[in-house]
């Protein structure tokens, strides 16, 4: 386990949910999302590389996979469900809640189809079909010589970024989530791997006391774009979706493994127990940001009125809380509530389903 990705996890994982309720100051969103790829590509090709395949073990590796994403998916579907029928928004439409119940929504062009009910799944369709594909990949598209591979990546990252700088929005959208994107950055991922020998051999890295000056080069780079990134949003914006943090987030990566149990300052802030807690339950996390939205907007809210916290606001039709705008205080009480839930379904839920799943197979 390398506690400094995990560190990260939990950073890009609260910017994430920050993100979508309403913190749009928090550029590093895309950034996460790359991080959670390409971090996951170079971990499984570090740990479970596939020189040999074949049906046995691929069938194991596919079991585990969809052990690992389909349990807490439905889950965190249900539960939302539920709370859209007490909320009274619940509106069931048969062909989107197929497709996001086997997790095939993504794949779609549609918008209502592929944000459909927990539009946060689509992060688990991605996923998953990288997990399938990685078996593959690991055995046959590794062994490549690194200029080919360079090849086959571009020429799919070509094709990618081409739809996505000539499409409309909503086509722009809709290629962000799709799996085939998201794999070019699982690859890159894995990519980053067959750099770590490398590394080794740069005699300026390999000293004790480098391990903070990596850390804060690498932390620099990320900041100089976010900044960039900041005061030209509208210019830099589909090209910060589709590959600007690609280089930055190797970088942290590669930082974060190379220097792995002599990290500096920052490693040690990353490896940090709060930061491997909120690690830990980075999935629930992400899969339960709705649910606590609407437990704040439509329980907690109602419950502060009640208290005689704030007062119904006629003008708005929604809740004042003393003069304060309640969707100006979402974020701030959806990411306790949603630690709360997710610390409660990872021990509850997923952690022994997992188990005894597992232990079937």
């Amino acid at each position: 386990m390398i506690k400094t990705i995990n560190g990260w996890r939990a950073i890009f994982a609260t910017i994430i949910v920050l993100y979508h309720m309403g913190v749009t100051r928090f550029v590093l969103m895309p950034a996460g999302v790359f991080f959670f790829f390409m971090a996951s590509g170079m971990l499984m090709e570090m740990k479970h590389p596939f020189r040999q395949l074949d049906k046995a073990s691929y069938k194991k590796f596919a079991l585990r996979s969809a052990i690992k994403i389909y349990p807490l998916h439905w889950f965190t579907l249900a539960l939302l469900l539920l709370v859209l029928y007490l909320t009274g928004q619940l509106v069931i439409d048969p062909l989107a809640l197929t497709l996001n119940f086997t997790l095939l929504h993504s794949w779609s062009l549609c918008h209502h189809i592929y944000f459909s009910y927990n539009q946060f799944s689509w992060f688990l369709s991605a996923l998953l079909f990288c997990y399938l594909c990685f078996p593959l990949l690991s055995r046959y598209f590794m062994p490549l010589r690194m200029r080919y591979k360079l090849m086959i990546v571009g020429a799919l990252s070509l094709v990618c970024l081409t739809i996505m700088l000539l499409t409309d929005e909503l086509g722009f959208i809709a290629m962000t989530v799709f799996p085939p994107f998201r794999i070019i950055g699982f690859i890159l991922g894995m990519m980053l791997v067959e750099m770590l020998p490398l590394l080794k051999h740069v005699s300026f890295l390999s000293t004790e006391s480098k391990g903070t000056d990596a850390e804060l080069v690498a932390l620099a780079l990320l900041s100089a774009l976010t900044m960039m990134v900041e005061d030209n949003s509208e210019g830099l914006y589909k090209l910060s979706e589709m590959c600007l943090w690609w280089i930055p987030v190797a970088i942290l990566l590669l930082v974060c493994v190379f220097y792995n149990r002599r990290e500096g300052i920052w490693g040690k802030i990353l490896a940090s127990p709060p930061m491997q807690w909120v690690s830990g339950i980075a999935f629930e996390f992400f899969m339960l940001q709705r649910v606590a939205a609407l437990a704040f907007t439509y329980f907690m809210v109602p419950l502060l009125v009640h208290l005689g916290v704030g007062q119904p606001s006629a003008s708005s039709g929604f809740f004042d809380l003393s003069g304060i705008n309640p969707s100006s205080l979402l974020p701030w009480f959806v990411v306790p509530i949603d630690l709360l839930l997710s610390w409660l379904v990872n021990r509850l839920f997923t952690r022994p389903v997992k188990r005894l799943l597992l232990k079937a197979i």
